[in-house]
């Protein structure tokens, strides 16, 4: 029987979905997880010597490609400019994420946490705007009660993905140390899709897949007291440790 699960990510740009998380949203997709993409903007700062326009069609065009690859349910734009997020209305863009939400309805929601992982305006926007989103349509009853919300934690896999190192300060509670080994070469294959990037992992997908990491993590950021950690975003206890600024699985 089809999991009739759902999972809303909310991100800033092409390729957000597939660098530091694409084999987490491939494993729920395999799962039977309606795994639905909200993607801010189309990316049109994201190719040097384009025109916005040409480059926002060509990442459009990967990411659709992409999504595809992860077995992601649907894709949708917001139609905001890259680089241009922060100065965005923030009641529009909230109102624009408690509607989706409403039709929706997922059970889990991630976005990026407080940091942007890298630091980014955009990231850090969509962020604050996403949390802002999910506690008023909480509070509304537009959302499951049960309703939870990550934000995506730093990680080998993050620095693998995104090329930035990871910040120190994590945002939010328990830990969601999600195995996504049976998956990393569908994530693989999702990166190579957005090659307007130059994705760091070029080589043949079985091959590359061998050099990344087989566990991609996420902070419990709502509801802000669960007990224990985690290793499934809808709720089975883990437990992880953290060494180094990386999270690696504590073993029993």
């Amino acid at each position: 029987m089809m999991d009739k699960r759902s999972l809303l990510v909310i991100l800033a740009h092409p390729d957000d979905e597939s660098f530091p998380m694409g084999g987490t949203l491939a494993k729920y997709a395999a799962q039977g997880v309606r795994v639905t993409l909200v993607c801010a903007t189309r990316g049109e700062a994201g190719i040097a010597g384009f025109s916005p326009l040409e480059a926002g069609k060509i990442r459009e065009r990967e990411l659709r490609a992409a999504a595809k690859t992860l077995g992601i349910h649907a894709v949708h734009f917001l139609n905001y400019l890259d680089g241009e997020l922060a100065q965005a209305n923030p009641d529009v863009l909230v109102a624009q994420l408690m509607n989706l939400m409403r039709q929706i309805r997922p059970e889990v929601v991630i976005t990026f946490g407080p940091d942007g992982i890298s630091g980014h305006p955009d990231h850090v926007a969509i962020s604050r705007l996403t949390s802002q989103a999910f506690d008023r349509a909480l509070q509304r009853g537009l959302l499951p009660l049960t309703s939870r919300l990550y934000y995506l934690a730093p990680s080998e896999a993050t620095l693998q993905g995104c090329g930035v190192a990871p910040s120190s300060e994590i945002a939010g509670g328990p830990i969601a140390a999600i195995d996504v080994g049976d998956y990393l070469v569908t994530k693989v294959k999702a990166m190579q899709s957005h090659a307007s990037q130059e994705p760091p992992y070029p080589g043949e997908p079985e091959v590359e897949a061998t050099r990344l990491a087989c566990h991609e993590y996420f902070t419990l950021a709502r509801p802000t007291v669960a007990p224990g950690n985690i290793t499934d975003l809808f709720g089975v206890n883990f437990s992880v440790t953290k060494s180094g600024g990386v999270y690696g699985v504590a073993m029993p």
